[in-house]
């Protein structure tokens, strides 16, 4: 980066708010502040309108999902193959990071609910992260490695203690 375009960067008070909404993610806990500007320079910044698809299910996922205002609907296909809604995601949290360690098709799809406005961070950048600053990427992938296994043992436990069908 041009050191002009550095100084614009620094001088652009939307570096300090998305910087300072990031810091209160848990995928991004134990970043320094001076991490958080390589971090901004990875994630790409897009505003859906109500209704909008961001993807559909059986779409290849190369992004994860960080919603920063507004919220979306992730939707599964019935048997009918229309979407039923399964989660809302509200701002702060994240969805689609499967993405982040294989590129395989969508479990889900995913509909903004109203005007949404989102931070994707493509797997290419996590890459780019761990080889240009491993710090950083290793934060990120130890904070999927949690999740991922705290959402296996809770489907372990769930098949362990299975729901009684409804009447």
């Amino acid at each position: 980066m041009h050191l002009s375009k550095l100084a614009a960067f620094f001088r652009d008070t939307d570096h300090y708010e998305q910087r300072d909404f990031l810091t209160r993610l848990p995928l991004f806990q134990g970043l320094r502040k001076n991490d958080f500007t390589y971090l901004l320079q990875t994630l790409d910044e897009r505003v859906y309108l109500k209704g909008e698809t961001l993807f559909e299910e059986g779409d290849i996922g190369r992004a994860l999902f960080i919603v920063a205002a507004g919220n979306v609907q992730l939707l599964r296909k019935n048997a009918e193959g229309r979407g039923e809604a399964i989660a809302e995601v509200r701002p702060g949290e994240i969805f689609g990071e499967m993405a982040l360690l294989e590129e395989m098709p969508r479990t889900a799809g995913a509909v903004a609910a109203e005007k949404t406005k989102v931070y994707l961070f493509y797997k290419n950048k996590l890459e780019h992260l761990l080889y240009n600053h491993p710090r950083i990427g290793v934060v990120i992938i130890h904070y999927l490695a949690r999740t991922l296994s705290a959402r296996l043992r809770a489907v372990m436990e769930q098949s362990k203690n299975p729901q009684p069908p409804a009447k």
